[in-house]
């Protein structure tokens, strides 16, 4: 769990009732967000569904996504109950690992974790699927090439 007092740079904590929206699929905020108290749901809207991507809980964190690449929002958050959030601005963020390697160290551990359990998902997705499906092929395909670059990228 990520135990976090704040860099003062413009860091505040929010709370947010149950259903409210913290932010758009789409916005260009840019702030990341560590769940002091309560849970938030990451959804995103395909076709006319809604598909919950994450639940984070007590001393999680999300939102780095934009913090990290200045890039839309992928998903929507909601606030389940009661939330409360600290609300991390890219200045605190910096200000933070400079004074606190640990909390960066625990971050990429658990960003890394992340990767494996989606990594390991989607094998078993793909194992799930027939050889001569379309979509298994393309998802194949998409990982073993993996995302492309930005250009002027590596």
């Amino acid at each position: 769990m990520i135990v976090f007092g704040g860099s003062g740079q413009g860091d505040l904590d929010r709370t947010f009732a149950d259903g409210e929206v913290i932010f758009r699929e789409g916005d260009e905020s840019r702030e990341m967000y560590i769940v002091r108290e309560g849970t938030v749901a990451i959804v995103k809207r395909i076709g006319q569904e809604e598909i919950v991507l994450a639940r984070r809980g007590r001393g999680e964190f999300f939102g780095e996504m934009s913090l990290l690449e200045s890039l839309p929002r992928i998903g929507t958050a909601r606030a389940e109950g009661k939330v409360r959030l600290l609300v991390l601005h890219a200045g605190g963020f910096l200000q933070m690992i400079r004074r606190d390697p640990a909390f960066a160290f625990e971050m990429l551990q658990r960003l890394s974790g992340r990767f494996r359990q989606l990594n390991e998902q989607m094998a078993e997705f793909l194992s799930s699927l027939d050889e001569a499906d379309p979509a298994r092929q393309k998802l194949a395909a998409l990982l073993e090439v993996g995302p492309s670059t930005k250009p002027g990228g590596p």
